[in-house]
């Protein structure tokens, strides 16, 4: 770059065009790389501290140009960390997209519930929109079958880890650009830059070339193209070898079966196939994997009963090809590939085709030193025609071409940029695996045992919130009548209590026939639960009508959504409120009313009601340790009560 502008939290630290310059800056270099967040390096003398306070998270942005200091924006960013080196610093800092990985997301995107309806990429602009706060610009992946995912599972990851699991899924570019600030996400080679760079014009003496042939493949076989056959088998059953009562076994796995058989050669009578769970009304099942076919769930077939089984084949027809030439040339680079996407013999010959006319010379890549011209420098990602005829070949490969930008390094100063190309990636673009089916292996990335989503949240409760209990209740069982219980101090007197009342019924121990666990039973077999201790939280009872805890099962409405309803002459009574819980002398009850006029009735010892006023606190004629309430509706209407409260008893 010729001239620049870089700019730390707000302050001018060099500017090429500045009046004037605060010459802040020694030099910088950015390099933008595939699948990694991209770093910018400054190199400032210290004094740098005299204009601006250097500390971690401070917004960075580097401007370039050759017009202007301020021709784009070549870096929006933050720093990462500052390393002093003698006089000097060392700054790194990481682009905008650093906070994709900062913000993690928790969210499974359902096609049947998600407005992304299974798009990769609406699920990649929602992840990078939506959850890591950015602008995206995203092209269309499609929604045809195979196409879609119908599960993507982000379990507490971060989201920039989840974009790329989409990017390798697709096979596709995901970059940031620091221009407009946008995360790109878009097909390889989607954008072609259309510039032409030439060796000993606009490239700086000659390139590195690089040439892999680990991945170079010249005699190819696919398997998994199938032709149909209709194939015929007959036989007796209980004579032919495999076919007997309860099964046929056939030579090929079948696709489609059809079945004759009756006790006439040759059979003339169709049966009808089903499944193995199949309730009525078939005949046979196929057993795909076992190559027979089945007699329905409980049957068999009839000794000395003939078949004939009609059914379809698929026989495999792997194909082979290779490319003498490149044998020739580089040796046998052999590989065998099993596609289960492949529908005919003719798609497998097509993709066998397109696979060897990619692969069967070797990869190329190479560092270029491209003048620093706006004309010259494309960005990464994009497609660029490189002209070399400078280079001297190796084995004949033709080094011009187009070419995909792998690596670009911007520099200041500097008088070129450094550039890294290749033809791997998009030669390689869908070589082998289908879309769908790496977009079928990151739905199951996470099934196994991240099904449920769990998450912890530290919640501040400003004014804070209390959990307070509502009541404690104890119950006992109330064993009654005579029968012996053994080492009970009431039920195990000897000489009073007996061995029971029915004939091998109560346990008897030891008995052969009173004495089966799981059958006889302890006690006289009256046994009820019964109260034992009531204290509601704090001495207080607020019924809000929002459970039926306390309903003693009046023929008024008690609801469980907020309130008790009536029509006229109608009472809601309560169970015991407060019980053994020390003598109630005094309560109030405070009733909220909506509709109706009320006749309210306490009691406090379970049996003797006495009439009270809501709001008015009550002396007991008859105290007690059972408190109870009572509401009838006596206005000959119908009415509403929300909430009823019970206080001063203790």
């Amino acid at each position: 770059m010729i001239k620049t502008k870089v700019i730390i939290n707000s302050i001018t630290i060099k500017d090429t065009d500045g009046s004037p310059d605060p010459k802040k800056l020694i030099r910088w270099e950015y390099e933008k790389d595939e699948e990694t967040i991209s770093e910018a390096i400054l190199t400032l003398p210290s004094s740098v501290n005299d204009i601006v306070d250097l500390n971690n998270g401070q917004l960075v942005e580097i401007w370039a140009g050759w017009t202007t200091s301020t021709d784009t924006r070549y870096f929006y960013g933050y720093i990462d960390n500052i390393k002093p080196s003698g006089a000097l610093l060392e700054v790194t800092c990481k682009n905008e997209m650093i906070s994709l990985v900062r913000k993690n997301v928790n969210h499974v995107y359902d096609s049947t519930i998600d407005a992304s309806a299974g798009e990769v990429s609406e699920i990649a602009e929602d992840l990078i929109e939506t959850y890591g706060g950015m602008t995206a610009s995203v092209q269309a992946s499609g929604t045809s079958d195979g196409e879609r995912i119908d599960q993507f599972k982000c379990i507490n990851a971060d989201i920039f880890e989840r974009i790329v699991a989409l990017k390798k899924a697709l096979n596709w570019e995901l970059y940031y650009n620091d221009s407009d600030r946008k995360v790109y996400f878009q097909p390889v080679g989607y954008v072609d830059s259309g510039k032409t760079i030439t060796v000993g014009s606009t490239i700086v003496g000659i390139p590195e070339w690089e040439f892999d042939d680990s991945n170079m493949i010249n005699d190819l076989r696919v398997d998994g193209a199938t032709a149909q056959t209709n194939l015929t088998e007959t036989g007796k059953i209980g004579t032919t070898a495999g076919y007997t009562t309860a099964s046929i076994t056939l030579d090929n796995t079948p696709d489609i079966v059809e079945l004759y058989m009756d006790a006439g050669t040759p059979p003339t009578t169709q049966v009808t196939g089903g499944t193995k769970d199949g309730s009525s009304g078939n005949f046979y099942y196929v057993d795909n994997e076992n190559k027979k076919v089945m007699p329905a769930t409980g049957t068999t077939f009839t000794t000395d009963h003939y078949a004939i089984v009609n059914y379809v084949w698929s026989s495999p027809a792997p194909i082979h090809m290779k490319n003498q030439i490149s044998i020739d040339t580089y040796g046998l680079k052999q590989t065998v590939l099993s596609l289960t996407d492949v529908s005919s013999i003719l798609d497998a010959e097509s993709r066998a085709t397109n696979i060897l006319s990619k692969r069967s010379v070797p990869f190329i890549t190479g560092n270029l030193k491209v003048k620093s011209e706006d004309a010259s420098i494309p960005n990464r990602g994009e497609l660029i025609s490189v002209v070399d005829t400078k280079t001297p070949q190796v084995n004949g490969l033709v080094l011009s071409g187009v070419y995909s930008v792998n690596k670009i390094k911007y520099m200041f100063p500097s008088s070129y940029e450094e550039i890294e190309v290749g033809d791997s990636t998009w030669r390689l673009v869908d070589w082998q695996t289908s879309t769908e089916e790496r977009l079928k292996r990151i739905e199951e990335q996470f099934v196994r045992n991240q099904d449920i989503i769990v998450e912890l949240v530290d919640i501040k409760n400003d004014p804070a919130v209390t959990v307070e209990p509502r009541y404690r209740k104890v119950i006992t069982e109330n064993i009654a009548g005579d029968t012996l219980i053994w080492g009970n101090t009431t039920f195990g007197i000897w000489g009073t209590a007996k061995w029971g009342g029915t004939a091998n019924i109560s346990f008897v121990l030891g008995n052969s026939l009173a004495a089966v666990l799981g059958t006889s039973l302890l006690g006289s077999q009256v046994s009820a639960e019964v109260n034992h201790f009531i204290q509601q939280f704090e001495n207080l009872y607020t019924e809000d009508f929002v459970d039926t805890d306390f309903d003693s099962g009046g023929n008024a409405s008690w609801g469980t959504t907020g309130s008790v309803t009536f029509t006229a002459g109608q009472v809601a009574e309560s169970t015991s409120v407060d019980y053994n819980n020390g003598t109630i002398t005094t309560a109030t009850l405070t009733s909220t009313e909506v509709s109706g006029s009320f006749t309210y009735e306490l009691t406090a010892d379970g049996t003797n009601w006495e009439e009270v006023t809501s709001g008015e606190i009550k002396s007991f004629l008859n105290p007690g340790s059972d408190l109870r309430w009572r509401a009838t509706e006596s206005g000959a209407s119908t009415g509403e009560i929300t909430k009823l409260i019970l206080s001063d008893y203790h």
